[in-house]
């Protein structure tokens, strides 16, 4: 969407200014951190140059993140350039002034005309939709109120959800195994497979929880995920089929080389242990503490849920001396006008378009429709106090998680160095000089050590990644305020003639064509309530609205009333003159007409006069005789 500058500002600020102060400080610390890891790597790498290569590939490595991230924050708490037509309309957009703009975010609209029309007449909301999915089913009914949040909240609740159904369905099917294994009933074979088992256990967990904390894609902006029972199967299916594949391996590799259970067991004492349980317990406690705090964020945005689907409504008949497209056009270029926000134009996203089917000897009917939206009024979200704390701390855990991440990143470099200076000097070239009795211990003690670093380290970014991912849905919902109408009008007119001046002493004359009309006016007017999830860059509000609440408005609904009933009232059906100089020539005709009448009557009376004399000079000499 093009940003349409206007002296008039909407009020809308940027969302991500906090978010982005503590995104720009850990990409400084990140950044700063890479260039001393490349600062040692330049005086290291003249007296080792394996050292220092990879002091150099960690630093820079860790220089490009945090510089990108670095970037990203400073990005965030820049000027957030909102136009004038702004946020994304809710469907495909018709008025003559906004068509450049109705076609880039045509692709982004959440709705139809039709649709509107439908939830406005019928009194529902189409947001809302079903939950897909037995897992989803089962949320909804733990929360029934989940349903009336918008998409990417939603979305992500039944990403935690699910998450946490994996890991309990896991954790259930590892005791059952170990029951089995440890108790012996799966033989010498299953003993040793169970430690092989929890650590396939504890990276599916792990890898559960990376996945649920990835960020809200924008397709989720505008679809409900599915969540079924195919993480039921996958876990059940792995649970059967993982350790009869692990102990079938197992069986034909002490076949084939002819080593005895004891063997192994030797074997395997001599390498360090890898303590899956430890970690499994982390992943758990950190799961605990995530879930707690973006609960909390969700418990308070479900407690503003308020899924009202309520209109305002006129239905009547109305008998006036007035065109039919006068009603329309009043409408339009008056009534709707001058309810404009701020002077932004209406959101046509149905055109008026009226018909008139004319008939025979001057009657017809008429019928017409529009739906608008006046321009939407950005309305903060109070979630309270509690709300606000906990989004504060999910972000500010999640970017410390980011930095204990890096902290880890520079001992896994050290130790990397340690175990390279071990083969260096060893002269460890073959796979014999590395698994005798005296290497095997150290080696392996080292490359424990690099593994346990990576996978704390992942650890510590999957959730951090949860936590910042989380705070930023909820950093990103805007909500916005609007009125929403609903014109319909149908009717039959009729014409008539009427004239007047047409006295025998008039001089002027004013013959009208009065059209009188039955009109039937449909009106629904409703204060929506949507809702949308800004972003930063050049697409920042260019994001599908949903309607979350429709209420009753008859203050706005009574106002239009009046309006047209006031403009129908007022209409003037017979022709007058208004100009000043065409009443005075007016005034001069009749003052002309005047003089005239008024000479007639005069001759009129003098030859009646000289009629009447006559008449008795007549009458005289005949009285005479």
């Amino acid at each position: 969407m093009a940003f349409d500058y206007g002296s008039i500002d909407l009020g809308l600020k940027n969302p991500f200014k906090l978010e982005g102060k503590v995104t720009a400080l850990r990409g400084v610390i990140q950044t700063l951190t890479g260039m001393t890891l490349l600062f040692f790597a330049a005086g290291l790498v003249k007296e080792d140059q394996i050292s220092g290569w990879i002091l150099m590939l960690f630093g820079i490595v860790n220089l490009a993140i945090g510089l990108k991230t670095a970037a990203s924050g400073i990005y965030s708490t820049l000027r957030y350039f909102v136009g004038r037509n702004h946020p994304t309309s809710l469907a495909y957009n018709f008025s003559k002034s906004e068509s450049s703009t109705a076609h880039s975010e045509k692709n982004d609209v959440a709705y139809r005309a039709k649709t509107l029309e439908e939830m406005l007449v019928g009194r529902k909301n189409s947001t809302f939709v079903e939950p897909k999915g037995f897992i989803a089913r089962l949320l909804h009914s733990l929360l029934p109120k989940l349903l009336f949040l918008p998409y990417p909240i939603r979305n992500m609740t039944q990403r935690i959800f699910n998450a946490w159904i994996s890991t309990i369905v896991a954790l259930v099917s590892y005791a059952l195994i170990a029951f089995v294994s440890l108790t012996g009933f799966a033989g010498e074979v299953g003993e040793l497979a169970f430690p092989i088992y929890s650590c396939f256990l504890m990276l599916f967990i792990f890898l559960t929880w990376r996945s649920a904390g990835r960020p809200i894609s924008r397709k989720a902006e505008s679809t409900i995920e599915t969540l079924g029972t195919a993480s039921f199967t996958k876990i059940i299916a792995l649970s059967i089929v993982l350790p009869l594949v692990i102990g079938l391996v197992m069986s034909f590799l002490m076949n084939k080389t002819g080593f005895s259970k004891q063997d192994i067991e030797q074997f395997l004492n001599q390498l360090p242990s890898f303590n899956s349980g430890l970690y499994l317990i982390g992943i758990v406690v950190f799961a605990l503490i995530g879930t707690a705090i973006i609960g909390s964020m969700i418990s308070a945005r479900l407690n503003k849920v308020d899924p009202v689907t309520e209109v305002s409504e006129l239905r009547e008949n109305w008998q006036e001396s007035v065109h039919p497209n006068e009603i329309f056009i009043n409408l339009d270029n008056l009534v709707m006008a001058n309810r404009r926000y701020r002077e932004v134009p209406n959101r046509v996203y149905k055109e008026l378009d009226p018909k008139l089917q004319e008939q025979v000897d001057g009657k017809g009917g008429f019928n017409g429709e529009m739906i608008q939206e006046v321009q939407p009024k950005f309305s903060p979200m109070n979630l309270g106090k509690t709300f606000e704390l906990s989004r504060l701390f999910s972000l500010l855990f999640g970017n410390i998680f980011f930095i204990i991440t890096l902290i880890f990143s520079v001992l896994l470099a050290y130790q990397a160095i340690d175990l390279a200076k071990f083969v260096s000097s060893q002269n460890i070239n073959s796979f014999e000089t590395a698994f005798n009795s005296a290497n095997l211990s150290t080696s392996a003690q080292m490359l424990m050590n690099i593994v346990q670093l990576f996978l704390i380290g992942a650890i510590f970014k999957a959730f951090a990644r949860l936590m910042t991912n989380s705070a930023h849905v909820f950093f990103a919902e805007m909500q916005f305020e609007s009125l929403l109408v609903y014109f319909k009008c149908e009717g039959t007119f009729t014409e008539s003639k009427i004239s007047t001046g047409t006295g025998i002493h008039d001089s002027t004359r004013s013959e009208n064509t009065l059209v009188r009309s039955s009109i039937t006016p449909w009106i629904i007017v409703s204060r929506i309530v949507s809702s949308t999830f800004a972003a930063t860059g050049l697409k920042n509000l260019e994001h599908p609205r949903h309607i979350l609440e429709m209420h009753k408005d008859e203050s706005q609904l009574d106002a239009i009333k009046h309006d047209i009933v006031s403009f129908l009232k007022d209409r003037e059906s017979i022709a007058s003159i208004t100009s000043e100089r065409d009443l005075g020539n007016a005034s001069q005709l009749y003052q002309l007409n005047q003089q005239t009448r008024a000479m007639s009557g005069q001759s009129i009376a003098h030859k009646q006069d000289e009629e009447a004399a006559g008449f008795l000079r007549a009458e005289q000499p005949e009285s005479a005789k």
